[in-house]
């Protein structure tokens, strides 16, 4: 059975769903996958992300079809006074692997709203996000450690971060761009639609990192709440704030509950 093994910092909540992205774009491709995780507990830092399909794992494919597929932004019935292409939280529709489907976990249920996961603010919108990042992905490489500079992003990825505090100015109001990582943003993109963590702002949010192969679905189930029996590392993020932007600040393990 082919496999693919990626090494990532499961400390990232970016990383973890750009992972989750991965799975959901193979099973779009038709592929019928298992996943699981193998963490260092020697190593907080350190783990690695195991997909298994009945199908070849090609990454190069992902990523040509992440790139090609075609984005367009969705109107909102409450946003009437605003065309979706000026909507800063407009839902994404996206027509890939011969497929169309819709992004727009960053929404409320009944998409009034944006939902506690959405960080971006000021000049951008889906518009720009779904024409920005697709495009920044270069050949056929989906590393997670390639770096661009940009002011688009979903804000997933914490090492986009900065600290005004600690530069002495504001990028944002200085219009300069910082690092992006568009392949954690973009597979991340993916992959929180069909991977959501559990809590609040408030609380802070979850995600469980599942250690022995599961299914798209069920893996799905385990990501926001494990249960007895299964398996798992748990880790916890908050939302830091960056100048307007909000981001995924690094997570911590800790000791779940179930």
């Amino acid at each position: 059975m082919p496999e693919l093994r990626i090494p990532f910092d499961p400390c990232n909540p970016g990383q973890f769903y750009a992972c989750c992205g991965l799975i959901e774009l193979f099973e779009l491709s038709g592929a019928q996958t298992l996943s699981k995780f193998v963490v260092n507990w020697k190593r907080p830092r350190e783990a690695t992300f195991v997909l298994a399909s009945d199908a070849a794992l090609e990454l190069g494919a992902i990523a040509n079809a992440v790139r090609e597929a075609r984005y367009k932004p969705l109107q909102r019935p409450e946003a009437e006074d605003k065309t979706p292409e000026t909507d800063s939280i407009a839902p994404a529709q996206v027509a890939i692997f011969g497929r169309e489907i819709v992004l727009d976990w960053w929404l409320g249920w009944f998409r009034q709203k944006a939902s506690q996961l959405k960080c971006w603010a000021g000049q951008v919108t889906t518009q720009k996000l779904i024409c920005v990042l697709p495009a920044l992905l270069a050949g056929e490489n989906l590393s997670f450690d390639e770096g661009v500079l940009t002011t688009t992003r979903f804000g997933i990825d914490p090492r986009s971060a900065w600290v005004a505090l600690n530069l002495g100015y504001s990028p944002n109001e200085q219009g300069q761009e910082s690092r992006t990582y568009p392949v954690v943003e973009m597979l991340g993109a993916f992959g929180l639609q069909g991977f959501r963590p559990a809590g609040s702002r408030a609380e802070g949010f979850t995600y469980h990192l599942w250690l022995s192969p599961l299914p798209r679905v069920v893996a799905r189930s385990v990501c926001a709440r494990s249960w007895p029996g299964c398996e798992s590392a748990a880790y916890r993020f908050s939302l830091g704030v960056r100048g307007s932007y909000k981001y995924f600040s690094f997570a911590e393990p800790f000791t779940s509950s179930s």
